[in-house]
């Protein structure tokens, strides 16, 4: 199941594609490689030029790094527990400036792997000797890709550069308005609905319909479209939720019968150029163990561990801690319990310490290098937003509502109380303390905020765009 991570940096390298988010010196030529001309001819160049699109999505301006940290820390699920670096410390004070590392970063890699989408599907008219379904299925691809940075981007920054070809601009691209983006994100999504393989026709690591159903729904929902992402949400079938919700979240339970799209991890390819990442070398680790668990930069925030109710055993799936005094719940053991969190053991103090996403299960320390998978979207989360958008859309079912509520609530492994109220704004309140602690450290909590609580903190456009885009 690993072997697709492992391929993709190496093609990277093959094609070398670097696009710059701002446009300022794009070469796409090299004159000891392929050039557009004599490539696209053939299956193999095709899917070595969509592969590479993936590379951005790994690095650390996305969910190897800057993805978990910008959502966690700006929607309050984290705070600063250790010697948290000053662009972190400003995620969590949502007080993030120009110069901030993690925006660049963030920014830089979102835009770099919208560059690599954009190479594919611009040069359809130069693809040979391919089939019309695989070509159809691998702009599914970039398409579903494209659409995703995209919308990372939209949510963080509002108004931006909209860029769906590789023209060169005069000073750069001006903003587009949040509508302009959202419509090319609904656009990419409708077509990789329908060009994508459905699950189990599909490679590990790459998406399916399912998946483009899934992320059409959360973007639509995202837009204020109740209806239409009631209806994408629909389509998203053939998934079911796992007994123990604890294997979502390791590299046991990876491609699981709940995972609907999982950015791949792999610690045995080692750390490469993780720390100086650029699209080319062997970066495919994740730093999400090391810095929740290992060094406890961070440590999950008191109001989100007063959300968990009591006997919530998602509490001790999602926490390590050395007593049971916030839910009733807890797990102190890891290294398969052979060791046992004590005062003064369990970071820099004795609150409660990520255990999702983290290997200490299994072992006596954490290494910088997780191959844990980082779950963009799981079934749990469909679940939901089907809650969610049947309540929103007119004449919604409350029963219907309340029935996608409770089987998230009734997973074998957490077996909580069915939830009974009515109303809508009572429904609604359900469903979004259900968000909070189903998908704690998930990169949820973020947009739920923007939607439940009409949260409006947006991070500004960076340096690295404003110092070569003068039309912002």
């Amino acid at each position: 199941m690993k072997k697709f991570k492992i391929f993709f940096t190496g093609i990277a390298v093959v094609i070398g594609i670097l696009i710059s988010c701002d446009e300022s010196g794009i070469d796409l030529t090299n004159p000891n490689q392929s050039s557009i001309e004599t490539f696209f001819k053939s299956s193999v160049q095709l899917e070595s030029a969509v592969t590479a699109a993936y590379t951005y999505i790994q690095e650390v301006g996305n969910y190897a790094r800057y993805q978990f940290y910008i959502n966690d820390n700006i929607a309050g699920e984290n705070y600063a527990a250790g010697n948290l670096e000053a662009d972190k410390v400003q995620m969590i004070n949502r007080s993030i400036d120009e110069a901030n590392n993690g925006n660049n970063q963030y920014w830089q890699h979102n835009y770099q792997g919208i560059g690599r989408c954009n190479f594919v599907i611009v040069n359809e008219a130069n693809f040979e000797n391919i089939p019309a379904p695989e070509i159809a299925a691998r702009l599914g691809e970039v398409r579903f890709l494209r659409a995703l940075f995209y919308f990372n981007l939209v949510a963080k920054y509002g108004e931006i550069p909209l860029v769906l070809d590789l023209e060169a601009v005069p000073g750069g691209r001006p903003k587009s308005s949040v509508a302009a983006i959202y419509n090319a994100i609904v656009t990419d999504l409708q077509f990789a609905t329908t060009n994508l393989p459905a699950k189990g026709d599909q490679e590990v690591g790459r998406p399916t319909s399912g998946a483009a159903w899934a992320l059409l729904g959360k973007v639509l929902l995202q837009k204020g479209d109740a209806p239409g992402a009631k209806a994408a949400l629909a389509n998203v079938t053939n998934y079911s939720l796992v007994a123990n919700y604890r294997d979502n979240f390791t590299v046991a339970g990876e491609h699981n019968d709940e995972s609907i799209f999982e950015v791949m991890y792999d610690e045995f390819t080692g750390g490469g150029d993780s720390w100086n990442q650029d699209g080319l070398g062997n970066s495919e680790t994740s730093f999400r163990a090391q810095e929740y668990s290992g060094w406890y930069n961070v440590k999950p925030s008191q109001m989100l561990l007063d959300e968990y109710e009591d006997g919530d055993t998602r509490y001790a799936d999602t926490f390590y801690s050395i007593d049971d005094s916030d839910n009733g719940t807890m797990t102190n053991t890891y290294n398969k319990g052979k060791n046992t969190f004590v005062s003064g053991g369990i970071g820099p103090d004795d609150n409660p310490a990520w255990r999702k996403y983290q290997n200490l299960d299994d072992r006596a320390s954490e290494t910088t290098d997780s191959g844990i998978n980082a779950r963009v979207l799981r079934y749990a989360d469909v679940l939901l937003m089907k809650a969610e958008a049947e309540i929103r859309s007119p004449g919604g079912s409350e029963i219907i509502a309340l029935g996608f509520l409770n089987e998230v609530r009734s997973r074998p492994s957490v077996s909580m109380p069915a939830v009974v109220v009515s109303g809508a704004p009572a429904i609604l309140n359900a469903i979004k303390h259900e968000r909070w602690v189903e998908l704690a450290g998930e990169q949820s909590r973020y947009l739920d905020l923007q939607r439940f609580d009409g949260f409006s903190y947006l991070m500004p456009i960076p340096n690295i765009e404003l110092q070569g885009n003068t039309n912002l």
